[in-house]
C-alpha cells in the first residue's frame, strides 16, 4: 500500500477525514483536528466537509456511546441557582462549556466540588432534608478539583484524565458559572482553572507540558478560595465565558481584569506558556474572540459592547503574534456576541437608530468588507423590527449569522423568527423563510443547516434545513437531557458525520447522523 493510502486509511479509521482541497479555510494545521476550539475549526462556526451523505430525517440520528466518565458535571442551573434545583439533580455542578475534537478524542474541561467545608448561605436544611440534603450539600462545597478529559471518539472510553488540586466551586446559575472552553493546537491540549492556573497538556497521554497563570486575576480568584474556607459565605457566581483561542500558533488567553463590559486578553506562547504580550479592553466579557483566516495568517477579530447611548462599542482587528491593533471600527452597538468573519466580509451590530423602549436589548446588523489595511461598511439591513435582533449579553449564546458561499444566513428574533439568506456582497434578500424556529444555534453540515433552536435549555431540540430554507425531515429530540449553557455556547461539535453533545448526568454522548450505506 502507498503511504498516501496508508495514511488515508489511519485518518478513517480515528474517525476524521483528511482536508477537502477545495475547502479553501482549511490548513495543514487542521489536519487532525475536527473542532479544535469553540466556534469551530475555522474560528467562524463552519464545520469542515467530510463528503459524508447524511439521513435526511435526524430521528434516525443513531445512539453510538454515552462516555464511560459521568464526571462532568451538570453546568448551570436556574436563574437563582438555589436549593430548590440543587437539591433535586444528582451529580455536581461542573462547567458549561462546549467540547472540543482532534486527534480522534473528544476533550472537555470541568471541575468537581470536593472536600468537607460548606458555602453555608447556600445550605437551607429547613426547606430539604435526607438524600436532597445530601445532595445539596454536595453541590455547595467550597473546594473544587479542575480537570481535562480526553474520550475516545469511537468508543466513548476515557484516554486520560488530569486532576489538578486546589480549585474553587463556582455557582453554575443561569447567569453565572464557568463557561470556558479549552483548546487543541498540533499535540496540545490548553484549559484554565477555576482559579486562572493555565495547563498544558500532552493531546496524546495527557502528561503536563507546562503551567502558568493569569497573574493579578489568578490572585484574586485564589483570595476567593480563601476567603470561602475561611467564612463559608456566599459563593462566587460571576460569569465566565470568553474561552481559550489560538490563532497563527499563538494561545489567546482572556485575563478577566474588570468588571466592565470588556476585558484584557493575553498571547502566550504555545511552547512554554511565557506572555508574550497584553492587550487592555480587548474583547466582549462573552465574545470569545474570533479567529480570521486571510492570505495564510490568522488574525483576532474581537467586539466590545462599549456603551449603547454614546454609540462607542468596537471591532477590532489584532495581530495575534504582537498583540498590535492593525484597525478599528468605531461608533457601533453592542457586539456582546462571538463574531463570524469569511475571508472578505464580517458581520457586526452596527445599532438602530430608531427610538426602543429597550433600546440595549435590539440591533441591527451591518455588513463590512474586511482587509489587512481597514473595514469599508456594504450594507445594512433596514432599521425595521423584521430584522432586528435580540442583543443584549444575556443572548450572546445565540447565533447570530453565518456567512459561506457569498452568502449571510442570520433570523430576526421577532414574532414568526423570519429567517434571511441576503447577498454578501450587497445586501439584497435573497430568501427569507418564516415561522421555521428561533434558529438560535445553526452550523452549515455538509449539505445542508443544522438547526438548534435552544442550545440553552436541557431540552435539545434540532432539525435539519435546506441551503435555501426548507425544513428537512422532522424535529429531534436527543434521548437525553443536555448539560445547560445559558448565556454562553454550549456547542456540539460535528465530525465526520457524528454529533458529540454533553448531558445533564455528565457524560458525553455521540450520535451518528449519516445514512447506512448502500
Amino acid at each position: 500500500m502507498s503511504k498516501k493510502l496508508t495514511l488515508l486509511a489511519g485518518c478513517l479509521a480515528l474517525g476524521f477525514s483528511t482536508i477537502n482541497a477545495a475547502d479553501s479555510t482549511s490548513s495543514k494545521a487542521d489536519d487532525l483536528a475536527g473542532w479544535p476550539q469553540v466556534n469551530g475549526p475555522t474560528g467562524n462556526f463552519v464545520p469542515r466537509k467530510y463528503g459524508c451523505t447524511l439521513i435526511d430525517d435526524l430521528k434516525q440520528a443513531k445512539a453510538v456511546w454515552t462516555s464511560e466518565d459521568n464526571d462532568l458535571g451538570y453546568g448551570k442551573t436556574s436563574s437563582g441557582g438555589g436549593s430548590g434545583v440543587r437539591s433535586v439533580w444528582p451529580g455536581h455542578p461542573g462547567s458549561a462549556n462546549g467540547l472540543i475534537a482532534a486527534e480522534g478524542k473528544i476533550f472537555a474541561a470541568s471541575f468537581r466540588p470536593v472536600g468537607e467545608q460548606i458555602y453555608l448561605a447556600w445550605v437551607n436544611t429547613s426547606k430539604v432534608t435526607g438524600e436532597r440534603l445530601e445532595r445539596l450539600k454536595n453541590s455547595a462545597r467550597v473546594n473544587a478539583e479542575d480537570f481535562v478529559i480526553a474520550i475516545d471518539q469511537n468508543t466513548g472510553k476515557t484516554v486520560w484524565k488530569t486532576i489538578e488540586p486546589g480549585g474553587i466551586n463556582r455557582a453554575m446559575g443561569k447567569r453565572g458559572g464557568w463557561c470556558i472552553t479549552p483548546a487543541y493546537y498540533q499535540g496540545r491540549v490548553f484549559s484554565l482553572s477555576t482559579v486562572g492556573r493555565l495547563y498544558c497538556h500532552d493531546a496524546k497521554d495527557g502528561k503536563r507540558l507546562w503551567a502558568s497563570d493569569i497573574g493579578p486575576t489568578h490572585q484574586r480568584w485564589l483570595a476567593q478560595l480563601k476567603e470561602g474556607c475561611e467564612k463559608q459565605g456566599g459563593m462566587p457566581g460571576e460569569e465566565k465565558s470568553v474561552s481559550l483561542v489560538v490563532a497563527d500558533g499563538v494561545l489567546i488567553v482572556p485575563l478577566y481584569d474588570t468588571d466592565a463590559g470588556s476585558i484584557s486578553l493575553r498571547g502566550v506562547a504555545v511552547a512554554d506558556g511565557k506572555t508574550l504580550w497584553e492587550l487592555k479592553d480587548a474583547t466582549s466579557r462573552t465574545g470569545t474572540p474570533a479567529v480570521w483566516r486571510h492570505q495564510g495568517r490568522e488574525y483576532l477579530i474581537a467586539g466590545i459592547a462599549g456603551n449603547l447611548e454614546k454609540r462607542t462599542g468596537k471591532v477590532r482587528l489584532i495581530d495575534p503574534q504582537d498583540g498590535k491593533v492593525l484597525w478599528t471600527i468605531d461608533n457601533l452597538g453592542n457586539n456582546h456576541f462571538a463574531l463570524a468573519p469569511s475571508d472578505q466580509y464580517l458581520v457586526v451590530n452596527v445599532r438602530s437608530e430608531q427610538k426602543q423602549e429597550k433600546a440595549c436589548h435590539w440591533m441591527r446588523l451591518g455588513c463590512y468588507e474586511i482587509s489587512l489595511t481597514g473595514a469599508k461598511l456594504l450594507w445594512t439591513v433596514p432599521d425595521t423590527n423584521e430584522f432586528w435582533i435580540e442583543g443584549h449579553s444575556e443572548a450572546s449564546d445565540w447565533r447570530k449569522y453565518m456567512i459561506r458561499d457569498g452568502k449571510v444566513y442570520f433570523y430576526a428574533f421577532v414574532k414568526g423568527t423570519p429567517t434571511y439568506i441576503l447577498d454578501a456582497a450587497t445586501g439584497k434578500v435573497l430568501a427569507s423563510a418564516q415561522n421555521l424556529g428561533c434558529a438560535g444555534q445553526t452550523y452549515f453540515v455538509e449539505d445542508r443547516i443544522l438547526v438548534i433552536p435552544d442550545a440553552s435549555h436541557t431540552n435539545v431540540r434540532m432539525q435539519w434545513w435546506s441551503l435555501d430554507l426548507k425544513p428537512i425531515g422532522s424535529v429531534w429530540a436527543p434521548p437525553h437531557k443536555g448539560t445547560t449553557g445559558y448565556n454562553v455556547f454550549m456547542e456540539f461539535p460535528y465530525v465526520n458525520g457524528r454529533i458529540f453533545m454533553r448531558a445533564l448526568e455528565g457524560t458525553v454522548r455521540c450520535y451518528d447522523l449519516r445514512a447506512a450505506a448502500k
